[in-house]
């Protein structure tokens, strides 16, 4: 029955145990750990209240595992419970193996104590995070959604090719009024202005 009682607990997140009360899985948050790229295992406490719930669904479940009628179950699941609860009355701490142990407070009420949860089940869970490049999706921009290639274009500077004709022109320019200022130069001043004889 411990196993039983063990495995329907972890599977639903509640076990009521009739004559007694019902067990429960409470499970905490996961915690990034950014650092080492992972994230630890949620924190899971089994907490007991004295509050008794519809015990069918364990009672089909415990019928279908020991191939037992459901009344069968009934009564064993009855009779099993009922030795927890003694055991516990008389000041015998009455361990559930694999889930904890029930024991009476100074008032004589039940109380639970759960077991720490193996190692193995609390492993952290490795986090590497992968990017798509090609992949697109949709992102929110002020208050305007657009697309990730739509705003990767619009940040891309397109290199401009740039025009330098003028430099050829500037260099051709440069030469004509050279070539202009050597003609000048190498003439006469007078000549400038036609053919001129000087009179004597």
């Amino acid at each position: 029955m411990h196993q039983l009682i063990a495995s329907f607990l972890f599977q639903n997140k509640t076990c009521p145990l009739p004559g007694l009360g019902t067990l429960y899985i409470s499970t905490g948050n996961s915690e990034a750990n950014f650092s080492n790229k992972s994230f630890s295992a949620p924190s899971t406490t089994i907490t007991f209240e004295n509050k008794e719930n519809d015990a069918g669904s364990f009672l089909d479940y415990v019928a279908a595992k020991t191939n037992q009628t459901v009344l069968q179950s009934i009564e064993t699941l009855s009779q099993f419970c009922k030795g927890l609860k003694s055991s516990t009355i008389a000041n015998n701490p009455a361990t559930l193996h694999g889930v904890g142990e029930f024991f009476s407070d100074a008032s004589g009420n039940i109380q639970f104590k759960s077991n720490q949860l193996p190692a193995v089940f609390l492993q952290p869970v490795i986090a590497e995070r992968v990017i798509h490049p090609q992949a697109e999706h949709t992102i929110l921009v002020g208050d305007k959604e657009t697309t990730n290639t739509v705003m990767t274009e619009y940040y891309t500077e397109v290199p401009v090719k740039k025009n330098r004709w003028w430099i050829w022109s500037v260099v051709l320019g440069a030469i004509a009024l050279l070539a202009i200022l050597i003609y000048y130069n190498s003439t006469s001043a007078n000549a400038m202005l036609g053919n001129c004889i000087s009179i004597q």
